[in-house]
């Protein structure tokens, strides 16, 4: 489809830079403990970030980024009878959500019209999104915006820390269940000796059978068997099985090659499992290190029978 000069005109105004007032800052939070809420980080703490104003992990950067009101503010400017409209409608007219295992929307796909040209546009979030259906329509649009050039810059910066959030704080929220879905998932009565049988199964499982346990979660959830928060409950415990079976027989931290990380145990935790200690490594290094340095001071008789002096001078005794 051919546009007139005027309309091109217009679409070219959507890619002004932006006001410095209008550019937010977005914390990425760099630390995977910090990241993960089951895990209490000992390295970092939150606080209130002087930059970004968000109360967050010390350990971050920022991002910037431009907001959904500033890029609706845009279009309007540019096309105040811009349109959008999804890809398509469930069965009860409203737009069809991407969701994940357990009906949770997490993706939306759009058509952004604006002078009269149409570009495809797709919003996402995690599973715990709050307030998904409302983030997605408007990561959509950004998303959708972005293909006519708006915001382009500080998306050419990188990649967004949270492409579902809509101000500075990079939170994934907590999960943003439809009415529908509470109602429905109240008149689940969970399957107590399932529950039981699962876990005991668990318990005793090794690594190569534990990954399948997640899948039995999902089709107890899907058979009504248990409810949302049975199967998040023990989705969270088949993850931590994993990782307890992935611990090596003597339970010490490794390093990447598999060596014992001498630095995050004690010599009570090395001599239990018949390693050497420090002073007994650095006692070993410097034996070796004398060695090498003057071989003839190292005594070879020491410990040497009859029998093998006897060999090392051919056979014959002095």
């Amino acid at each position: 489809m051919s546009i007139t000069e005027a309309e091109r005109s217009k679409l070219l105004e959507l890619m002004a830079p932006f006001k410095p007032s209008q550019i937010g800052k977005l914390p990425r939070v760099t630390c995977k403990d910090c990241s993960d809420r089951r895990v209490n980080c000992k390295q970092h703490k939150e606080e209130r970030c002087a930059e970004c104003q968000a109360y967050v992990s010390t350990r971050h950067i920022h991002i910037d980024y431009v907001g959904h009101a500033h890029v609706t503010e845009r279009l309007l400017q540019v096309d105040p009878e811009y349109t959008w409209e999804p890809f398509a409608l469930d069965d009860n007219g409203l737009p069809l959500m991407d969701v994940d295992d357990f009906g949770n929307p997490v993706g939306l796909w759009i058509k952004l019209t604006i002078c009269g040209v149409t570009r495809p546009g797709y919003g996402s979030c995690p599973s715990k999104q709050s307030d998904a259906v409302k983030v997605l329509i408007g990561d959509a649009l950004r998303n959708a915006a972005q293909r006519f050039g708006v915001a382009l810059e500080q998306w050419m910066k990188g990649d967004r820390a949270n492409p579902a959030a809509e101000n500075a704080v990079a939170d994934a929220g907590q999960r943003a269940v439809p009415a529908r879905q509470r109602a429905a998932d109240a008149q689940v009565v969970v399957d107590a000796d399932w529950v039981e049988v699962f876990e005991k199964r668990l318990a005793e499982t090794d690594l190569d059978h534990v990954n399948g346990f997640r899948q039995d979660v999902i089709d107890a959830k899907r058979a009504d068997r248990i409810n949302a928060e049975t199967a998040n409950r023990l989705l969270e415990a088949v993850g931590q099985r994993r990782k307890v079976l992935e611990l090596p027989a003597d339970g010490l931290p490794r390093n990447k090659d598999g060596t014992i990380s001498r630095s995050k145990v004690t010599d009570e935790q090395l001599a239990a499992v018949g390693t050497m200690t420090g002073p007994e490594k650095k006692a070993h290094n410097k034996m070796v290190k004398d060695t090498i340095a003057n071989p003839k001071a190292a005594d070879r008789s020491n410990g040497v029978d009859a029998t093998d002096e006897l060999w090392m001078n051919g056979g014959e005794s002095k």
